[in-house]
């Protein structure tokens, strides 16, 4: 009769180049987190779970290896662990699954106590390989479609609980909306100002909040849009990355850092979502900024991915604060979309990041001219890194002469 020994399976790791190799192993064991948030409201028994999700599992593992050979099979071992991309880990116990090797690979080699043993301690991360796509994908409609979902359930957030009965709450709320356009208006303008286009767009959806708001306040759904159009036509510009990036993240700090940002009062259900409405989309135009740019390095596209959800951590704390305080329940639509347009552009810009340049820096021994110092660093192809290398460093005239002891300078290879 079979019983549970026939159903363990030989171990196995099989490399992103395909090489699969076998391993012994001890007690195993796998962790899994479950995404929710606990709402506990005043002077309510209980409190409201709202789940989100989980988290793919998580695989420790020491892998054994011994022999005559033991050596060998574990430099093979390890080398195949490093390959860049994901593998397939057969568990012997817990299944088939798509992973990549995480945090620190150690390795103990008992040369006295076990007989010439190796032991890996590796931990296999199972993860969605679709945040992580190949470069054949297009990206461009994958972060769009999901830009666009949020678009839509963030409107339709803002139009079931926008509470316009009043004349007091209708001119709290316009008030609100309006104070929000003049700081898009102030921070993102000279953004949306570097094409012809981009600066017509902006300036039409602008004026056409600020004609039309009252009209918009009849119909919350389509004022929100326009407000979505207003803050995501700048990412779109050719305004460089960096500028783009800071435009968005300074308003973001604006409404994450007021002092009012939850205060007691009728209008604070309006004033919150109308905030939430700025500050969500305020993220997807970080988010657009990155797919629509051209990266030259790869510090500037990781860089990209660290500020981008920096700024989704920022406000999915914000958000949670303010569904507390005013007691009201995350229906989730909007941040679900919102995070996974932030998980695709993520996913995008590691990817790009292994195509791209390395930079590198030198500190100068001696004073230097400019030809001899990039002839030193290209070889031949000097000439075509002359304009590069001085805007990368922002030299001054008299450094374009002679370049001075002690200056320290970027290159990228």
């Amino acid at each position: 009769m079979a019983d549970w020994t026939d159903r363990i399976r030989e171990a196995a790791y099989t490399s992103p180049s395909g090489r699969r190799l076998t391993f012994k192993y001890e007690d195993v064991s796998y962790r899994r987190a479950i995404k929710a948030t606990a709402y506990d409201f005043t002077d309510v028994d209980g409190a409201y779970i709202q789940t989100r999700g989980f988290s793919g599992r998580q695989f420790p593992l020491r892998c054994f290896f011994s022999g005559p050979n033991y050596d060998k099979e574990a430099a093979g071992f390890e080398a195949i662990v490093f390959e860049r991309g994901f593998g397939t880990l057969e568990h012997p116990i817990y299944g088939v699954h798509n992973v990549a090797p995480f945090g620190e690979v150690a390795r103990r080699d008992d040369l006295k106590t076990a007989a010439n043993q190796t032991v890996l301690e590796i931990t296999f991360f199972e993860s969605i390989k679709s945040l992580y796509p190949s470069t054949d994908l297009d990206y461009g409609d994958s972060v769009l479609g999901a830009v666009d979902a949020f678009n839509e359930a963030n409107a339709i957030q803002l139009e079931r609980n926008a509470d316009l009965g009043t004349f007091t709450k209708r001119a709290t709320f316009k008030d609100s909306i309006l104070r929000g356009v003049g700081n898009v208006e102030k921070g993102l303008k000279a953004i949306a100002d570097v094409t012809a286009d981009t600066q017509a767009q902006f300036d039409s959806v602008n004026d056409s909040i600020n004609r039309g708001i009252d009209v918009l306040l009849r119909d919350p759904l389509i004022l929100a849009r326009q407000v979505q159009t207003l803050i995501q036509t700048p990412a779109r510009s050719l305004a460089s990355i960096r500028s783009r990036l800071s435009g968005y993240a300074d308003l973001l700090s604006d409404i994450f850092g007021r002092a009012d940002s939850i205060s007691s009062g009728p209008e604070d259900n309006n004033r919150f979502f109308g905030r939430d409405l700025f500050a969500s989309t305020l993220v997807t135009g970080q988010v657009l900024s990155a797919v629509n740019n051209q990266f030259e390095t790869r510090l500037g596209a990781i860089g990209a991915a660290a500020e981008v959800n920096a700024q989704l951590d920022a406000l999915v704390a914000w958000r949670d604060e303010n569904f507390d305080y005013i007691g009201a329940v995350d229906e989730g639509e909007s941040i679900q979309a919102l995070t996974e347009s932030v998980s695709l552009v993520t996913g995008y810009l590691i990817e790009i990041s292994f195509t791209l340049k390395v930079e590198r820096s030198i500190t100068l021994d001696r004073p230097r001219t400019l030809v001899d110092l990039l002839a030193e660093l290209f070889g031949a192809d000097y000439e075509t890194q002359i304009d590069p290398f001085i805007k990368a460093n922002e030299l001054t005239n008299m450094e374009i002469l002679e370049l001075p002891r002690g200056r320290r300078l970027a290159y990228y290879l």
